[in-house]
């Protein structure tokens, strides 16, 4: 299952390959960070991971265009994981997807329309389609926002307590 695709290699240069490696290595833990949110998403609505069905175990590497390092998701409810893997690396995964940062985190978040952006060639799909098409059903369901994806822990809701100021001299 699955075939091996690769991001766009990280361009040759001065720093070329030594780059692309030290970036690897600097995101591996936003990559566990990422990991931590996918999976608490899925604790709070296991209905979305439900709807991917059998794109839940794909593997579907994410490729920010121009970056030195892509993410290869998998979206399995709590057993999903998100790491980070070099630009060009041969990497086996079912599907491919490449856009720029941006574009990316729009789509995340239901912001831009994959369809048109695909169309305008500003996304490129690799590999699986059907299994593209049931992440992008599965993210418009979930209506997400940026803060869903940062990998911040959920806080508390505190409920605000009413105050008043008291001045020097004044009784309270």
């Amino acid at each position: 299952m699955g075939r091996i695709l690769a991001a766009r290699p990280w361009p040759a240069g001065p720093l070329g390959r030594g780059a692309a490696q030290a970036s690897t290595l600097a995101m591996q833990p936003a990559a566990l960070m990422l990991t931590a949110s996918l999976r608490r998403l899925a604790r709070r609505r296991p209905e979305v991971f439900e709807r991917l069905g059998a794109a839940r175990q794909a593997r579907i590497l994410i490729c920010p265009a121009g970056a030195p390092i892509a993410f290869l998701v998998c979206p399995d409810g709590r057993r999903g994981s998100v790491k980070a893997v070099r630009a060009g690396s041969l990497t086996p995964c079912e599907a491919r997807i490449e856009a720029p940062l941006d574009l990316l985190l729009r789509l995340m978040q239901g912001s831009e329309d994959g369809d048109a952006a695909f169309f305008a060639s500003d996304l490129w799909i690799e590999g699986d389609t059907a299994i593209v098409l049931s992440l992008r059903n599965a993210i418009e369901e979930a209506e997400m926002t940026l803060l869903d994806l940062l990998p911040l822990p959920a806080l508390p809701l505190v409920p605000s307590a009413p105050w008043r100021a008291v001045m020097p001299g004044s009784q309270a």
